[in-house]
């Protein structure tokens, strides 16, 4: 079982801190999410991590989307600097699609991978818990 430490409201969009450096940004339903709904995540994760890496688990609600824009962000290097890997939770095969081109279109410069639920996407994040302070 998951234990949450902290969760920050973000108006749509929840950041959850949870146990072995795993950060859990869940996006709301119904919503099309623009850079700076992304944008603002990182310094509330800043904060709270007090500029310490995190693992990154993604889930997003039934109708939610995210621009070209956000995802551009999402990939970028500003993103890097805090998230060494991260991990979506795909809830259907259009949720997939999307995920899928994500992952090969903006190219991430970090481990991800897609999973069909929240315990495997955080089973696998824990493995790459090397990546938070590499050797």
């Amino acid at each position: 079982m998951t234990t949450t430490k902290h969760t920050v409201e973000l108006g749509d969009r929840t950041v959850s801190f949870l146990e072995g450096d795993v950060v859990h940004a869940h996006l709301k339903e119904h919503r099309f999410v623009e850079p700076a709904a992304v944008q603002q995540m990182f310094p509330a994760i800043d904060r709270e991590r007090q500029g310490r890496k995190v693992l990154l688990m993604v889930t997003v609600g039934n109708a939610t989307a995210l621009s070209n824009e956000a995802r551009n962000f999402a990939s970028s290097e500003a993103s890097n600097r805090l998230i060494p890997a991260d991990a979506i939770v795909v809830r259907d095969f259009g949720h997939q699609l999307a995920a899928n081109v994500f992952v090969r279109d903006h190219r991430p410069g970090r481990p991800i991978r897609m999973f069909p639920d929240q315990d495997c996407a955080r089973a696998w994040l824990l493995q790459q818990h090397h990546l938070i302070n590499p050797a």
